[in-house]
């Protein structure tokens, strides 16, 4: 059985959730992704253990598995790909248009593709809630980036699993 390591970042493209509630057609990169800010986090799972008074050691347990998340910042976006990670809405046409914030916080539903550079398989999260926040440290060596979290989902389709690793549908 030969090994596959997945090594470094190709590509982190997000899209509409598929019409059905499974992974998504039409996926782009939002931007580029700034140096060492792309992760993939799994959380440790939560662990309920039932005791009795009789003994020190549980009784029982059950476990829930983590949530898994992407976070990654990026830079060299532009108005419309704010309203994807932001929401709000944009004004006027590329090149003199304007990003306008929302009143209140959007809740933001998408589809995921990570692709490696060295295996050149994707990592396929088909629904995704994604939060965004504008993170620019104002310094001559500063740059405007948005933090993106994409917590995993459940797709509504009722067969798609959370999360697929696979070889690239695109080859």
């Amino acid at each position: 059985m030969s090994e596959v390591r997945a090594l470094g970042l190709e590509y982190i493209k997000v899209g509409d959730v598929g019409t059905t509630g499974g992974m998504g057609t039409s996926l782009a990169a939002l931007g580029v992704t700034y140096k060492d800010t792309a992760e993939l986090v799994q959380a440790d799972a939560e662990v309920t253990e039932f005791f009795s008074e009789e003994n020190d050691d549980p009784e029982e347990e059950i476990s829930k598995r983590g949530v898994v998340e992407v976070r990654w910042s990026i830079i060299n976006y532009s108005p419309p790909e704010m309203v994807k990670v932001l929401g709000g809405t944009v004004s006027g046409s590329a090149p003199n248009d304007s990003w306008e914030a929302p009143a209140t916080q959007p809740d933001i539903e998408k589809s995921i593709q990570i692709k490696d550079k060295v295996s050149g398989r994707v990592l396929q999260i088909p629904r995704a809630k994604v939060t965004g926040k504008l993170n620019w440290k104002l310094a001559r060596t500063g740059i405007a980036m948005i933090d993106i979290v994409a917590k995993v989902l459940t797709p509504t389709d009722g067969t798609t699993k959370s999360v697929k690793w696979l070889p690239d549908p695109a080859t």
